[in-house]
């Protein structure tokens, strides 16, 4: 599309405190879901759009909300709930609430937001809903609680409805809620449905919520094509994919903020307390932690607190039968407790900037690959994502294949990481030394401190940070848990495997990560380690 052609923010007859806001978030024009969902939103028109993921679906919905508030308000003086913003988890409840601060900035005053998503005490939030804000933003199970309370009432005075990522809404178990909670809106609201995919769930809630609705299908890739997102794959076991994590992140091999994926929490800890043994800063996103704790760690990542986090993306939340491998009697076996289902990782969740998405287990569906990589290359940014493959998710890996490549294509978009783990032998040893210290014990001590100190921490975080900006750099997340025995002798690269460390700064012009610059082959020569790209 030719850029004189776009059409930009002030060409849509925004107010101006709408632009003055854009401006300040340095947005100079709008993507192109912002540039084709807001005129159409702004005409009143009900919308399902699809659009990948880091496209600004968010401020696509959220700027004609503003804007039709702001209209409103010049005749209308009453205050009253008028739109209502639901998605499928709190941590996406956030960062919605979150953004529309940002494009309310200089009118505040006139559009307030509530965000009521995260709290557990129904009777906290009365206050806040009494105050009547005019754009609410929730789960629907949350809103349903509020409206059998009788502390929400919606049908005389809700105009608009959205419902974001709304593929998750019935996989996470929302169908009951959404579906009662519709018979307490008025009949006539406009309806945005935001989702990156249009599964058989989307279409039955488009029958549900919408009216002759404009449908805007943006991407026909859900991911960014092969100049923007890099892909790549390695074949490895359970030890060897130790060992390539530890010689990655040791060695400076991966560059900027990275996610690592794993299958399940146990590994998550696994992973960190192994990396805690080679001094290896990591901190892990964990459903059985506080709301507050977990959206603490992602701003802190965003800030550039610390670099790698350790997370799953809880495929037996999302949808249990589609994704378990095990029979019935020992899943029942194997449940865990304590867990939140309104969680998840690969979805909702905005992480700023990552680099690099590493699935050091390989996922449990072709979704969830799509949404765990989704995680990088986001809006114009570059990316990569590396996969580690064992013999056993090999199937998943062809899957995942013929999925973004076609039936019977024989490109691959996955390319080999031609990574020689010869080459790295003389660190094995070191890895099964740190390996043995991370027993079962150790890993249920390092899950059960942490929650505790989380527990005894979010209450003070919502208050005590604001008052004490300086501090926040005193509560980081990726700090040791130390239940595992720390070798010393581990936390330096000795020097018969590297002759200097020197010898890495004479060899800067090597960029050794998953390089989007486009570079086909790589030598780092201090540590005799070969990388095909």
């Amino acid at each position: 599309k030719m850029e004189e052609d776009t059409v930009h923010f002030h060409e849509m007859g925004l107010d101006d405190r709408i632009l003055k806001a854009l401006a300040d978030l340095g947005w100079s024009q709008p993507t192109l879901i912002q540039e084709k969902a807001i005129p159409l939103a702004l005409e009143g028109k009900d919308l399902l759009a699809r659009a990948r993921t880091g496209s600004g679906k968010t401020a696509a919905y959220a700027i004609p909300l503003i804007q039709r508030i702001l209209t409103s308000k010049q005749t209308v003086r009453e205050q009253a709930i008028r739109a209502l913003v639901l998605v499928p988890t709190k941590e996406l409840g956030q960062q919605v609430q979150t953004m529309i601060r940002q494009l309310t900035a200089f009118c505040s005053r006139d559009v307030r937001v509530a965000d009521i998503s995260g709290k557990a005490d129904i009777s906290a939030q009365k206050p806040i809903l009494m105050e009547k804000p005019d754009i609410v933003v929730s789960t629907p199970s949350r809103v349903q609680a509020h409206i059998n309370a009788q502390n929400l009432q919606l049908q005389t005075s809700l105009e608009m409805l959205v419902i974001d990522e709304a593929d998750l809404l019935f996989s996470f178990g929302f169908e009951a809620d959404l579906k009662s909670l519709l018979c307490h809106l008025p009949k006539i609201y406009q309806a945005f449905l935001m989702s990156a995919t249009l599964n058989d769930d989307v279409q039955a809630l488009k029958e549900l919520v919408l009216h002759n609705p404009v449908m805007l299908k943006l991407q026909g890739s859900q991911l960014p094509d092969s100049s923007q997102l890099q892909q790549y794959s390695v074949r490895c076991e359970e030890e060897d994919k130790f060992l390539l994590i530890y010689t990655l992140l040791k060695l400076g091999l991966v560059q900027g903020k990275s996610l690592v994926f794993v299958r399940d929490v146990d590994r998550c800890y696994r992973l960190k307390l192994f990396l805690e043994q080679f001094s290896i800063p990591a901190c892990v996103l964990n459903s059985e932690l506080p709301i507050h704790s977990r959206c603490h760690i992602i701003s802190q990542f965003n800030q550039g607190f610390y670099n790698y986090i350790i997370a799953t993306d809880e495929q037996g939340l999302e949808n249990p039968a589609r994704h378990s491998q095990k029979t019935p009697e020992k899943g029942k076996k194997k449940k865990k407790k304590g867990k939140d289902k309104e969680y998840g990782v690969s979805r909702g969740i905005d992480f700023h900037n990552v680099s690099n998405v590493i699935n050091f287990d390989f996922p449990a569906s072709v979704e969830s690959y799509i949404h765990r990589v989704g995680r990088t290359a986001r809006a114009d940014n570059p990316g990569s994502a590396l996969s580690f493959i064992s013999h056993t998710e090999l199937q998943m890996l062809a899957e995942v294949e013929n999925t973004l490549t076609g039936e019977g294509s024989h490109d691959s978009v996955l390319k080999p990481y031609g990574f020689k783990m010869e080459e790295i032998e003389g660190f094995r040893y070191r890895c099964r030394d740190a390996m043995r210290s991370v027993t079962k014990q150790a890993v249920k001590e390092a899950r059960l401190k942490e929650i505790k100190q989380e527990l005894l921490n979010s209450e003070k975080l919502k208050t005590y940070f604001e008052d004490n900006p300086r501090d926040l750099q005193l509560l980081r997340h990726d700090k040791d848990l130390h239940p595992a025995v720390i070798k010393p002798h581990l936390k330096n690269v000795p020097d018969y495997l590297s002759k200097t460390q020197r010898q890495i700064d004479r060899q800067k012009h090597f960029h050794v990560c998953f390089s989007p610059d486009g570079a086909e082959k790589l030598i780092l020569t201090s540590f005799k380690v070969r990388i095909q790209m």
